[in-house]
């Protein structure tokens, strides 16, 4: 009988079990709360299968960042495929970001962390989180809406992408702490219901091109 677990057997579950644990102890307690140790008695595995597959207890913890960030950018460009006009497209774009926020807390956790070591393991080198990707899609969208007389000229496309994921994420990094100060709970359904419904209307006032001004007649002379 092989004297090797069925995870050290098959690498590409192995790689995910580690990768999960990591994920979830990362998300939970920061890198630097965080042994490899820990990391290996949640993913049940051998000690050397962490630096056989990831070199370094950093490297594991990009992987993690990468991981969560490949979620997100998924569900982005799946969003704006799902409508017909840069309005809609838009719309369905807020709509994930705050279901993704909701079905995926680690992502949140991750980024709060990160954003505390003030990105150190995202350097030009690994453009681990880079946004170009989709940014050029969000400004195709963005272009197509100013085209068809949608939406207004002046917009920086990289600010309103920027716009759209605060105005999402401060329900997630911040919930507990707004429900406490404005006596309301974030977690609940209702209430983020009326935070999006509030955040496109915002959004769509907000880039929609300006009505042109009828002007005033004069009383006659």
């Amino acid at each position: 009988m092989s004297s090797h677990s069925p995870a050290q057997r098959n690498p590409d579950r192995t790689r995910r079990r580690i990768l999960q644990a990591s994920i979830r102890l990362f998300a939970r307690h920061g890198f630097h709360a965080v042994s490899v140790d820990e990391i290996v008695g949640q993913a049940r595995v051998n000690k050397r299968m962490v630096y056989h597959y990831f070199g370094s207890k950093d490297a594991l913890f990009e992987a993690a960042l990468s991981e969560v960030y490949q979620r997100i950018e998924k569900i982005e460009f799946h969003a704006v495929e799902r409508g017909r006009t840069p309005r809609e497209k838009l719309s369905r774009l807020l709509e994930s970001y705050f279901e993704f926020l909701d079905d995926e807390p680690e992502f949140t956790r991750l980024l709060q962390w990160e954003n505390l070591e003030k990105g150190r393991h995202l350097t030009k080198e690994n453009h681990l989180l880079t946004k170009n990707p989709f940014l050029e899609r969000f400004r195709a969208i963005v272009q197509d809406g100013i085209a068809s007389g949608e939406f207004r000229r002046d917009l920086n496309v990289p600010h309103l992408l920027i716009h759209f994921i605060g105005l999402c994420f401060i329900y997630h990094s911040n919930r507990f702490s707004l429900s406490q100060s404005l006596e309301m709970d974030l977690g609940n359904a209702t209430v983020k219901e009326q935070g999006l419904n509030q955040v496109l209307n915002l959004v769509f006032e907000g880039i929609a091109r300006p009505s042109p001004v009828e002007p005033v007649a004069r009383p006659p002379a």
